[in-house]
């Protein structure tokens, strides 16, 4: 019985310790378990949250957006204050005379010269410059070289171009009612879409312009007199009494291809119209 005895207790020593080695690993991959949980859980002090991030760097293009408008603003001023014929010309192009240095090439794009005498204030070489859009009822232009100057959606109503020299200059879808062209020379003008109802064309020499039929038709009514600087009718010079395809064939581009047109007269130094040009340095 003794020896029973003994060996029941060995025998459960040995379960014993036979079940603390197989629970030991499975306590163990539990303890461990917890606490990486715990650290999954705990936030980090150092670390920002997402959401502060996505206010931080809101707040970044904020500061940057206002900046830039500031900028915007403090050109804008400086510009406004600038001479309104030199507003969009930069130091170095004014200093050479003009835009890509051709011509005067003043800027007055949709300015309001109402009333104004634009020739005592600005001086008669107006060659190449932007009206774009001007407002230039009853402006003064009396005798000015407009020699390929922009004058598209111009409202120059009552506008004075008596004398002016409008050649090769681009006025269409302007308004140009009651306006005097009296004596002015407007070979090679393009007047398409422009309006020139009851406007003064005595003596006005349109060799070669673009212009739309019925205004053609519309201006022959009363075209009459001599240009004194070209000694070309203003009849002719519309083509009136001709027929309509005639007037079609009237282009300003003429002279490339018709040796009998009279080629323009160089406006300009050659080296101005090179893109590498040094002229006035």
């Amino acid at each position: 019985r003794r020896a029973t005895t003994q060996r029941d207790m060995a025998s459960n020593a040995v379960a014993s310790r036979l079940s603390l080695t197989l629970r030991a690993p499975r306590e163990r991959r539990a303890r461990e378990g917890r606490r990486v949980r715990r650290a999954a859980f705990v936030p980090r002090a150092s670390s920002a949250s997402p959401d502060a991030s996505d206010e931080a760097t809101g707040a970044d293009k904020v500061v940057a957006a206002a900046k830039g408008f500031t900028l915007a603003a403090a050109a804008a001023v400086a510009l406004l204050a600038a001479d309104p014929a030199c507003a969009e010309l930069n130091a170095r192009e004014a200093a050479r005379g003009g835009e890509f240095n051709r011509g005067s090439a003043q800027q007055f794009g949709g300015y309001d010269l109402t009333g104004e005498d634009v020739v005592a204030k600005y001086g008669k070489d107006l060659r190449l410059s932007n009206f774009t859009g001007a407002e230039m009822r009853k402006a003064k232009l009396r005798g000015a070289n407009l020699t390929g100057a922009y004058l598209m959606k111009a409202v120059a109503f009552a506008a004075d171009f008596e004398g002016a020299n409008l050649s090769d200059a681009l006025m269409d879808r302007a308004v140009l009612n009651n306006a005097n062209f009296k004596d002015a020379v407007m070979t090679r003008v393009v007047l398409t879409s422009s309006d020139l109802g009851d406007a003064v064309i005595e003596g006005a020499d349109f060799s070669d312009a673009l212009i739309d039929v019925k205004q053609q038709q519309a201006l022959c009514k009363y075209a009459n007199g001599v240009n004194s600087v070209t000694g070309v009718s203003t009849r002719k010079s519309l083509n009136c009494g001709g027929s309509a395809s005639m007037l079609r064939n009237s282009t300003p581009s003429g002279y490339m291809t018709d040796d009998t047109k009279a080629k323009p007269e160089a406006a300009f130094e050659a080296s101005r119209f090179s893109a590498y040009s040094t002229y006035g340095q």
